[in-house]
């Protein structure tokens, strides 16, 4: 198996240590440009047949809050951009909305730093909306970069060629730099992730730095002879390309729940039920298909034994299934992994694998102490009702076999963050873009981005 650009990881940690907001000293206008990504989960209420949407805290906006404070130290005023959802072909999805929430969110975490919302469109401010701001005072959301649309540009992300000229000709002026600071979106290129400035340095701010450090450890753990174990869920099953090339990995341990689990089952010809089986039939089925092929010659790979189903739409009726049980009712919702799984797969699978005389000889000779576990949580994030029914527990058994856990994702973090595990679970707040560097040791808007094309060239120049 060739290692998949193992050597790009040294010329990114020289990339980002020598851009580092560490070494910002020039001051003109005291502005500076932030990329964060505070895409949090939200809180929906329905008033009067109205809709009403507000961001809820989560561990994005503690460290947004954190990112805020320490630029404001150095003597800047933080200019945030940022998003929230995304932007379809049919307009908003239903977590696209205005940014002046997450602004009020902010502003009470911060007592001594006012922090502003400025509502207009990002391309039709100018120098005179920053007028008045003050350093370790003062720090301004502006409006969700991707409902950023006009007749000239277009959609300003997407349209990355003439969002780059639109956001230089308006911004180059008015910021000393421009701080990206969003490893959770650093696998797309674009306008607010890989800007291009006549004379604004583009550099990383603390949490990128802190995300990038964490996963290229998990990285070079994943190309090394050392065991590694993942749980793979989610709600969706759309990283398809990525859990190839883990899977491809004979260190690799890998466990399945969420839509991957029922999809990799109902692709072995195991039926789930009509109900579940009409869910999944156009949700991944084809990629399913093509990942058994990767883990017949691969990785160690474990599917549930059984599910946490609710019976019927309506009831609450819920209990655990088997899977030929499962497969008996036309109404049967699978709501998480079984209780049967949880012990399968922790007891049997894994105390087993740890206690072997393989693992045991690891320890010895290379004080191998811990097995890193990564792990994306099954179902919709933060539903402790249903979706959280076996998914603590399971995590709860690894703690006890002293398993070092990493759990992946923004959703899975404000989920853990208030689940009680405090620091004994390590939360990485970034979902694909960190699955995205662990297979293909890339970083989209690192690569794509002609600031940075000098580094590149000498590596070939090298070579």
């Amino acid at each position: 198996m060739v290692r998949r650009n193992i050597l790009s990881d040294g010329l990114y940690q020289k990339i980002i240590t020598e851009n580092s907001f560490e070494k910002m000293k020039e001051k003109k206008t005291g502005l500076v440009g932030i990329r964060v990504d505070i895409n949090s989960p939200l809180s929906v209420d329905c008033i009067e047949n109205k809709v009403y949407k507000r961001v809820v805290k989560s561990p994005r906006m503690d460290v947004c809050a954190e990112t805020i404070i320490r630029i404001s130290k150095m003597g800047y005023v933080p200019i945030i951009f940022a998003h929230q959802g995304r932007m379809t072909d049919e307009g908003p999805d239903e977590n696209c909305i205005s940014l002046k929430s997450h602004a009020d969110m902010l502003d009470g975490m911060l007592h001594n730093i006012n922090v502003h919302f400025q509502d207009d469109p990002i391309l039709s401010l100018s120098e005179y909306d920053f007028v008045g701001l003050h350093a370790e005072k003062d720090a301004i959301v502006l409006e969700n970069t991707r409902m950023e649309i006009n007749d000239e540009v277009g959609n300003m992300e997407k349209n990355v060629d003439k969002g780059r000229l639109a956001f230089n000709k308006l911004f180059d002026d008015i910021l000393d730099y421009y701080i990206v600071d969003a490893f959770p979106t650093s696998h797309r290129a674009s306008t607010t992730m890989s800007p291009v400035f006549d004379s604004t340095p583009v550099i990383f701010g603390p949490e990128f730095i802190t995300e990038f450090n964490e996963i290229q450890k998990m990285r070079k753990r994943l190309y090394s002879p050392q065991p590694i174990m993942f749980g793979f869920g989610g709600a969706k099953f759309d990283k398809i390309e990525n859990m190839k090339i883990i899977l491809e990995r004979k260190n690799v341990i890998a466990f399945f729940g969420g839509i991957p689990a029922q999809l990799l089952l109902r692709a072995k010809g195991i039926s789930l039920g009509d109900a579940n089986n009409t869910f999944l039939k156009n949700r991944g089925m084809k990629e399913a298909k093509e990942l058994l092929k990767v883990m017949e010659t691969g990785a160690d790979c474990y599917l549930p034994i059984d599910f946490t189903v609710k019976i019927g739409k309506t009831d609450r009726m819920i209990r655990t299934l088997s899977i030929a049980d499962v497969a008996k009712y036309h109404d049967a919702y699978i709501l998480d992994i079984g209780d049967h799984t949880v012990s399968y797969f922790v007891n049997d699978i894994i105390l087993s694998f740890l206690s072997t005389p393989i693992a045991q000889g690891l320890n010895n000779k290379q004080g191998l102490t811990e097995f890193e576990w990564l792990f994306i949580q099954a179902g919709p994030f933060g539903k402790v009702d249903e979706y959280g029914l076996n998914t603590l527990p399971f995590i709860v058994g690894l703690l006890k076999k002293d398993l070092k856990i990493t759990i992946l994702g923004g959703d899975s973090a404000a989920f853990m963050r208030t689940s009680g595990f405090g620091n004994a679970v390590n939360l990485i707040l970034s979902g694909g873009a960190a699955l995205s560097y662990l297979a293909h040791g890339n970083i989209k808007c690192i690569d794509k981005n002609p600031v940075f094309k000098k580094y590149f060239d000498n590596l070939s120049k090298k070579k």
